[in-house]
């Protein structure tokens, strides 16, 4: 029908076609009955307009008119039968009551057959048309549902009434519906995905097991990512039964890869710190910060300060914090730094701040070798600025944000979180009210400069994707499950702990490289594949070696003494750490140094107390390289991207 037909119009075409077809059927039913084509039918030819008349009304009582064609599914089958079904039974009445006795009793029974088949076969015509039977159908991209349950079933009905799509196959690893047929779509098994892929020439799947674990959907995406195949997840079930639209699919997120399930949080340590204090979070704008503000929130503290010195940082969070801050929290948003001590004590005094978290850091390790005195400045002598004031105001906790990189580091910013991570340990030792810890993870996915945002970028321009090493590998976590493990393990703190948050098993740059090129529906350019015709895009990926500073593996713990807490995701670890007062003076001396810029006296300080670390042969900081060796001024290295 004409998409431009008011709904009224649509309805009365139907109804008119079922004011046509239902005397129709009933002159058929009694020339079947007799076999003979020209029966008289002169003394019960009132039955006819009778059974339009009460067919319609009867289908319109059942709600036929207000199902749209196109959209007519099993279930609409129903008015049909119950429809038939009243006029069958008002015809066989009427015409025993009237005594029309020509009339044959056992024609109803055919016609409520032939009924059905004229009422619901025009609609499943109509339906087939716009489904399949237009010129349409052949320029649908045919995709495949991955779970044949609820959601995929849901799922397919809504791709089939789209223009865009047409499901060709269910995937699912359920035997018990292998080879059924759900929709008109045959369920196939997972094994032979490959075949089927190239059989039906899929591109897309669709992922609709919404009631999964994380370790399931981990196993069914490093599953799909052996083939270059568009990936996409869809809303859950209920979902899409409140109106959510097929654009509403989305893009498979990475962390779905890492099956890393979220253990559900202890309220009570979530509270702990939180529930009608006022909190303030440094760095607040950053990746780590900002989602520890959005989790602070749910606990309802009385005052929430986020403090930044970027000013666009800030802007972003308070839009987004302000939809979530309800009437009995206060926000307060400030823009300033770390560096400036006379300020933060202003903020920690002035709002009677209960927590600190401590996220403000400079953490590219290219970008912090490049610039090794605001590095040192930022990281060491910022946390020794915030550890300080917060020790004067009694603030009752101090958190510090922490890093794998400082576990033997290589580079120089693993090296200011370690001593960083020292200074809070030495603050710790001080007489006073404030209960300080550190808790140290790994590489948040997505978080601004790392490798997941740059693939994705890289993989969107057509490439190539630059992994540093064939054997890099690197821990990773969300930013979400980070945020809520780092305030339980503050709440657990008594004074001086390091936590180290469970990382779980680190993942290979390169596989990761290569399962995000086939998620996204493109293969891996390969050396030798030369020529040949292949219709789907590749990408290339290019190692471009490890940086200055960079690590082919990263650690978490530095000795061996671990402990576990009460929170399975979190454990404690003992390591060695520096008096007070000799960690003050490293504190003073390293001040002084970035002030005039003494790159000879940092570099000394930090391979002295930083264990291990030595700062790298050829520095790549062009300042630092001047300053020392003017000679090789020219030899500065080019800045590369960070992957970390």
């Amino acid at each position: 029908m004409d998409s431009k037909l008011s709904e009224r119009s649509k309805r009365s075409i139907m109804m008119l076609g079922d004011a046509i077809l239902l005397p129709l059927a009933l002159w058929a039913s009694v020339v079947l009955r007799h076999g003979n084509i020209q029966q008289d039918m002169s003394e019960f030819w009132w039955l006819f307009p009778l059974a339009a008349l009460i067919g319609v009304l009867a289908l319109q009582k059942f709600g036929l008119y207000r199902a749209v064609v196109r959209y007519i599914g099993p279930s609409s089958m129903l008015p049909v039968i119950q429809g038939v079904t009243v006029v069958t039974i008002a015809v066989s009445l009427i015409a025993y009551l009237t005594q029309s006795w020509s009339f044959p009793r056992s024609a109803p029974i055919i016609f409520w057959f032939i009924s059905l088949l004229f009422i619901g076969g025009v609609r499943v015509t109509v339906r087939a048309y716009f489904y399949g039977l237009s010129s349409n159908y052949r320029t649908r991209e045919p995709i495949a549902i991955y779970g044949a349950g609820e959601s995929g079933a849901q799922l397919a009905i809504t791709v089939l009434n789209g223009m865009d799509y047409i499901p060709v196959a269910f995937i699912d690893d359920d035997r018990s519906l292998r080879k059924n047929v759900i929709r008109g779509i045959r369920v196939y098994d997972s094994r032979n995905l490959d075949r089927l892929v190239a059989d039906f020439g899929i591109k897309q799947i669709f992922l609709a097991v919404p009631s999964a674990t994380a370790e399931q959907r981990s196993v069914i995406l490093n599953k799909l990512a052996l083939l270059p195949i568009l990936v996409k997840t869809v809303p859950t079930f209920n979902d899409m039964l409140s109106g959510v639209a097929l654009n509403d699919v989305s893009q498979v997120e990475i962390g779905d890869l890492l099956g890393r399930e979220m253990v559900p949080a202890q309220q009570d340590l979530i509270d702990s710190c939180i529930n009608r204090k006022s909190v303030l979070v440094t760095g607040a704008g950053g990746t780590i910060g900002s989602e520890l503000c959005r989790k602070i929130l749910t606990a309802k503290p009385a005052r929430l300060i986020l403090y930044d010195n970027s000013e666009f940082a800030l802007y972003k969070i308070e839009k987004v914090l302000k939809a979530l801050c309800d009437s009995k929290t206060e926000l307060v948003v400030l823009l300033g730094s770390i560096m400036n001590k006379k300020h933060l004590s202003t903020v920690m005094k002035e709002f009677g701040v209960d927590t600190v978290y401590h996220a403000a850091a400079f953490k590219h390790v290219p970008m912090v070798e490049r610039n090794i005195i605001e590095g040192v400045r930022n990281n060491v002598v910022g946390t020794w600025n915030v550890a300080d004031v917060a020790f004067e105001c009694a603030v009752k906790h101090f958190v510090l944000i922490s890093s794998d990189k400082a576990v033997r580091p290589t580079n120089v910013m693993g090296a200011t979180k370690r001593l960083a991570e020292l200074i809070v340990q030495a603050y710790s030792q001080r007489e006073g009210d404030t209960v300080f810890s550190m808790v140290r993870f790994g590489n948040v996915l997505k978080s601004s400069g790392s490798v997941v945002p740059l693939f994705e970028e890289q993989i969107l321009n057509g490439g190539p994707v630059t992994v540093t090493h064939k054997d890099a590998t690197r821990y990773f976590m969300t930013a979400v499950e980070a945020a809520e493990l780092v305030i339980q393990a503050g709440s657990m703190a008594r004074g001086g702990e390091l936590f180290v948050l469970d990382m779980g098993e680190p993942v290979r740059i390169h596989d990761l490289a290569v399962k995000m090129i086939h998620l996204h529906g493109k293969e891996v350019a390969l050396a030798d594949s030369g020529n040949d015709e292949s219709i789907i895009p590749r990408i290339e990926i290019e190692y471009v070696g490890l940086r200055p500073g960079e690590k082919l593996f990263e650690e978490l713990i530095i000795g061996q003494s671990v402990s576990g807490t009460k929170h399975s995701k979190i454990m404690m670890a003992e390591e060695d750490c520096l008096p007070f007062e000799e960690m003050f003076r490293i504190c003073e001396k390293l001040q002084v140094s970035c002030e005039i810029s003494d790159y000879q006296t940092v570099k000394e300080l930090l391979e002295k107390n930083v264990s291990g670390y030595a700062m790298y042969v050829t520095t790549s900081d062009p300042v630092m390289l001047l300053a020392l060796e003017p000679s090789k001024a020219n030899s500065v290295t080019p800045l590369v991207r960070n992957e970390d």
